[in-house]
């Protein structure tokens, strides 16, 4: 594991499993911990760096605790791309807690429609899983391990 983020500046990194990919995002805090899962899962189904942040969408996601959050908020990444064809390369998130039982995730995304003139698909995401998640912060580094189904 990383220890700090000048060791991959990406903020993600893609790990060996047999069937599935596996990943391993972090971050200084929760919000860009998110923010680099989503960018590992847009760099799986595109080249991140072809992705032009023209235009904007906002998302508001709730769920019980931050495992479901994450498992929601990769399956509405997945979603945009599957049903308007939409890619991001950028994202602003903020996740709060509300209560005991609440999470409350707001996000900014900034990416284009798919190209396929400029836009290479790599592999198709299906779903993510809650398989193996796990997350755990060490020396001011928040770090997020999950599998999504390809």
């Amino acid at each position: 594991m990383f220890t700090n983020l000048t060791e991959n500046p990406r903020g993600f990194r893609f790990l060996d499993h047999m069937t599935d990919a596996e990943i391993e995002a972090y971050g200084l805090d929760i919000d860009e911990a998110f923010e680099n899962a989503a960018k590992a899962v847009e760099d799986l189904m595109v080249d991140l760096s072809s992705i032009r942040p023209i235009e904007t969408k906002e998302l508001k996601i709730e769920a019980h605790d931050l495992g479901a959050l994450l498992y929601d908020w990769i399956e509405a990444l997945i979603a945009l791309q599957d049903n308007e064809g939409l890619l991001f390369s950028r994202f602003e998130c903020r996740i709060d807690k509300i209560n005991a039982e609440k999470y409350i995730l707001i996000a900014k995304l900034f990416g284009e429609k798919f190209d396929p003139s400029r836009h290479e698909q790599k592999t198709a995401v299906k779903s993510p899983t809650f398989h193996d998640m796990i997350f755990t912060e060490k020396d001011s580094l928040v770090t997020m391990r999950f599998l999504v189904d390809l």
